[in-house]
């Protein structure tokens, strides 16, 4: 390489300055996460740099096998804008120590990250051995929310159907959605065929209509049972109220007592049946069926 040239790129380095790349000269990571760009927000941005050029530097790191070449870290909306506008160079700060999970972070961080491509990026790091609680670490997020995700890996068509359409993308909510599939395959793909809006709160209230009658409630004994016709009945006629209980929906069961004061019976939509204090609850909806 050009002693003068390669002079240059260790100054600018060391003072922290972006260089100024030839668009030409990197290349996109094979394994970006993101995938997804929307055709009106890229016109945006080209649009943008057309006139005023990129503001915020890309991050990019050489090339492990090619000289002269670069390999993108993060910025492809502006790598590939500023390629569609023939922008000849583009600023860009050396960052060798990247790692795939920076990458993620970044987008996550940027919210430009899609619920279904940070899904695929935990599955490749599960098919290379991870567990789920140590990408759920490295990621700084919640275990739960690396769950999530996971529901929307090859899921049924018509919860596919319900994420490609934008209908939903809540990673938390499909996830509810594809464990009640699980149980109510027939009713939970008519339910998504309609026109229902698609909440955390509507897929609680569905939760809580496809498994009321079949949970064993927890009651006080001096509280007579009522029959399941009886509890049927119910189900379809009474409100349901839809509360948050540490990040979970779930259905107050307004049929029994709980057996704890100040607490409320909750029918959550991962189909689990909890007695939880009343003051931790939030009230999200309530719903007249």
């Amino acid at each position: 390489p050009d002693p003068i040239a390669k002079e240059r790129i260790v100054t600018a380095e060391v003072l922290g300055r972006p260089l100024q790349i030839q668009v030409k000269d990197i290349d996109e990571d094979p394994g970006q996460p993101r995938q997804e760009f929307s055709a009106e927000s890229m016109e945006e941005l080209e649009n943008s740099i057309r006139l005023h050029g990129v503001k915020t530097p890309i991050s990019i790191r050489p090339h492990p096998t090619e000289q002269k070449r670069w390999i993108l870290n993060f910025g492809a909306r502006r790598l590939r804008a500023s390629k569609a506008v023939g922008k000849a160079t583009i600023p860009a700060f050396v960052d060798r120590s990247h790692t795939d999970y920076q990458q993620v972070i970044e987008n996550l961080q940027r919210e430009d990250l899609k619920p279904r491509e940070l899904a695929i990026f935990i599955k490749r790091k599960m098919d290379e051995g991870e567990k789920q609680a140590q990408i759920a670490e490295l990621l700084g997020v919640n275990r739960s929310m690396v769950t999530n995700h996971l529901a929307l890996i090859d899921p049924p068509a018509c919860i596919d159907e319900i994420y490609t359409s934008g209908k939903c993308s809540s990673a938390k909510t499909l996830y509810d959605l594809r464990n009640l599939y699980k149980d109510f395959p027939k009713e939970v793909e008519r339910w998504c065929a309609s026109d229902q809006e698609i909440t955390r709160a509507t897929v609680s209230a569905l939760s809580a209509k496809l498994r009321g009658p079949q949970k064993q409630k927890i009651a006080s004994p001096k509280v007579e049972q009522v029959s399941e016709e009886k509890t049927i009945s119910s189900v379809t006629t009474t409100p349901s109220l839809i509360i948050i209980f540490q990040d979970r929906s779930g259905t107050v069961d307004l049929q029994h007592a709980p057996q704890q004061p100040n607490h409320l019976i909750v029918n959550f939509a991962d189909g689990k049946q909890e007695e939880v204090p009343a003051r931790q609850c939030q009230i999200e909806q309530i719903i007249f069926q």
